[in-house]
């Protein structure tokens, strides 16, 4: 992995390999916030359950833990990420400087796998380090799934209706998935499960995401 700045001054991760960063090179802050929170936590009241597809860089996980604080709600916060990002890399992104929680930023990551962590009063993460495909679910559990994989054409092994229908089941009922992604396949996959879907704006200039919803 390489170390690549955005255009806002914010450090991603890029993997030549797969011709992948881990965010938009247009800005990896606003596009979580846009992608994640708007379109994510804050269409559910009350105390939530988020279920994450990618912990990746901790960002969506940090910026859910300071919405917790804000809104003086709880988030539980179950997080999969099969291949962690090695310390050193870790170390050099400057999400937790920016958003002016670098304490908390590290915390995310220290914090104990396969078990419940209270990382503040309002904010508790389980870390999972399983990949989807393999991973035992709990049936209706979930307000809302930030699905942050990396792109369908990238990893399409997660990008397909099994999949797709293993999340809806693990939604309550009204619950929620939201993704950047607007591909035309993972529309049709996701109807053909049972969502009904929404396509507001994108972050950062993007045309269109996907929000789908329980219903």
């Amino acid at each position: 992995m390489e170390l690549h700045t955005t255009k806002n001054g914010e450090k991603t991760l890029y993997i030549p390999k797969m011709d992948e960063t881990y965010h938009s090179r247009n800005g990896a802050i606003s596009e979580s916030n846009h992608v994640f929170i708007r379109h994510g936590i804050n269409r559910i009241n009350g105390d939530i359950h988020i279920l994450e597809i990618g912990l990746g860089t901790g960002l969506n996980a940090l910026l859910a833990t300071q919405e917790a604080k804000k809104q003086n709600r709880k988030i539980y916060y179950h997080t999969l990420e099969p291949y962690p990002i090695p310390h050193n890399l870790l170390n050099q992104l400057n999400y937790g400087q920016l958003l002016n929680d670098k304490k908390l930023f590290e915390e995310i990551h220290e914090a104990s796998w396969e078990i419940s962590v209270h990382l503040t009063e309002n904010f508790v993460i389980y870390k999972t380090q399983q990949k989807l495909e393999e991973v035992i679910l709990d049936f209706k559990k979930y307000d809302v799934v930030f699905f942050d994989a990396f792109a369908p054409k990238k990893q399409p092994e997660l990008w397909n209706k099994t999949i797709f229908k293993k999340l809806f089941e693990s939604l309550k009922p009204n619950g929620i998935l939201t993704t950047y992604s607007a591909a035309g396949k993972l529309k049709r996959d996701l109807k053909s499960v049972g969502f009904e879907l929404e396509h507001p704006p994108g972050a950062n200039g993007k045309r269109e995401m996907t929000v789908a919803i329980k219903k």
